[in-house]
């Protein structure tokens, strides 16, 4: 799918910094999602994140995960039918953009209900686009419809378990061969064909 995984990292939504909402879970959480944008099939992902290391791992349908550190502003995405770690800079400038997000324009929009549970809407607008974004009060998106110059994406969660996440999700695993690529070329890599 089309920016299939630069849009299941912005379920940690890169527009959310200023003091309105928490943007990122103050707790370990556990997230089913389905994503869906124009002209595609949707798909169905879980977001899984470490609140105390804020590390986030978002598991694919097709096979793949993406593992996020942050703080540190890397992300990965290992692949483990072809036991290979792939570095990609796309996926490290996007995890720099959602943690050190800044400058967005929060408008309370009311409420909402998702995955059995309450959540704020917030009109969310920064320099790269806007969204309609459905918080919980501990950081959890629950709802969220975006557009940028790339296109519009929708994300909404299936369910939420706030469980303890055990470390060993958030590391890539032992003898996997690392291949770099250069900017731009993962994003050539995940789309479909024409």
């Amino acid at each position: 799918m089309k920016r299939f995984l630069l849009t299941a990292l912005t379920v940690l939504t890169p527009a959310l910094a200023q003091a309105a909402p928490a943007f990122l879970p103050t707790r370990d959480v556990a997230v089913q999602y389905t994503l869906s944008s124009p002209g595609q099939t949707a798909q169905n992902f879980q977001l899984s994140y470490d609140a105390a290391s804020q590390l986030a791992r978002v598991d694919s349908p097709n096979g793949y995960y993406v593992l996020a550190n942050l703080p540190a502003g890397q992300a990965q995405m290992v692949v483990p039918a072809l036991h290979a770690i792939i570095q990609a800079p796309d996926f490290s400038n996007l995890t720099t953009e959602i943690y050190q997000a800044e400058n967005a324009n929060f408008t309370p929009l009311g409420t909402g209900h998702y995955a059995g549970l309450d959540c704020r809407k917030y009109r969310v607008t920064d320099k790269n686009g806007s969204a309609i974004a459905c918080l919980t009060p501990d950081g959890v998106i629950l709802h969220f419809t975006g557009q940028d110059a790339k296109g519009t994406a929708e994300l909404t969660a299936t369910s939420v378990s706030y469980t303890p996440q055990p470390q060993e999700r958030f590391t890539a695993p032992a003898g996997f061969a690392p291949l770099n690529l250069p900017p731009g070329a993962l994003k050539a890599l995940l789309q479909p064909p024409q």
